[in-house]
């Protein structure tokens, strides 16, 4: 008799979530959770080593959530995240303005949309 099992990663997306990113200012994220999955004649039977993050939309930036807030956002997809319990894990190449959200060049002093000043000497 032969069992076929294994242990597979998987990632899916929960959807927005309310929560004021200190990255850029953005007020909503996407809620993502990763986890590994045992399977027995490929048919998954429970979930473990779960892990939720925070994605920022406009700059890409990545943010890691303690367990119990991960569990709560998923349950309840009107709550917002609490920003400190966001844990900062890494940054994308990325510039955006703080105040209108369009993609800069890394070395622009000026908004090319807005005109907004974004730091340097002017």
């Amino acid at each position: 008799m032969f069992f076929l099992f294994g242990v597979v990663s998987g990632m899916r997306d929960l959807g927005e979530r309310s929560c004021m990113l200190p990255c850029c200012g953005m007020v909503r994220a996407v809620l993502t959770c990763s986890f590994h999955q045992f399977t027995l004649f490929f048919v998954p039977l429970f979930r473990f080593q779960k892990r939720y993050f925070l994605t920022c939309p406009r700059c890409g930036s990545i943010y890691a959530l303690s367990k119990e807030e991960g569990r709560r956002l998923e349950r309840d997809p009107h709550a917002q995240a609490d920003p400190t319990a966001l844990s900062f894990l890494r940054q994308s190449g990325r510039r955006c303005c703080p105040h209108c959200g369009c993609n800069v060049e890394a070395n622009s002093r000026y908004c090319p949309q807005c005109g907004a000043f974004l730091g340097g000497n002017p």
